[in-house]
């Protein structure tokens, strides 16, 4: 395969190419405010957040288009499907990888319903469907 991104609901997370993650990474950093970047986080994770004062976090939203910069094609994602919990850090939930192609993973797509349309060849996401 090379380039696009392929659905995995057995993959864990979403594994975006290097060059791309590296941008994605720092403008989703750039956009985290009154968080405290943790210097040594868990690994396979390069970006993770502490909550010292255990107070309410609030994490930028994140929209990925398929296809192009459409509301039809656009699946929003908010808090837990951006972050994950380990032990008491809140790390960037999406990871950096030498692929040619980019994994759409199964945390983002917590209670996402897909539609599979194989004569028109194409994926349609509910978010919060099967909730």
């Amino acid at each position: 395969m090379s380039g696009g991104i392929m659905v995995d609901i057995g993959a864990t997370l979403t594994y975006f190419t290097h060059d791309f993650y590296i941008i994605f990474r720092d403008t989703f950093r750039s956009e985290v405010r009154n968080v405290p970047l943790v210097e040594n986080p868990v690994f396979p994770f390069d970006t993770c957040y502490t909550n010292p004062d255990d107070r309410m976090l609030f994490f930028p939203v994140v929209k990925l288009y398929f296809g192009s910069v459409n509301m039809r094609n656009k699946l929003a994602l908010a808090q837990e499907r951006v972050v994950v919990k380990i032990q008491d850090l809140y790390c960037l939930a999406f990871i950096g990888w030498r692929q040619d192609f980019s994994i759409l993973g199964a945390h983002q797509l917590q209670g996402v319903g897909l539609t599979f349309d194989t004569s028109a060849n194409t994926l349609s996401s509910d978010l919060d469907e099967c909730d």
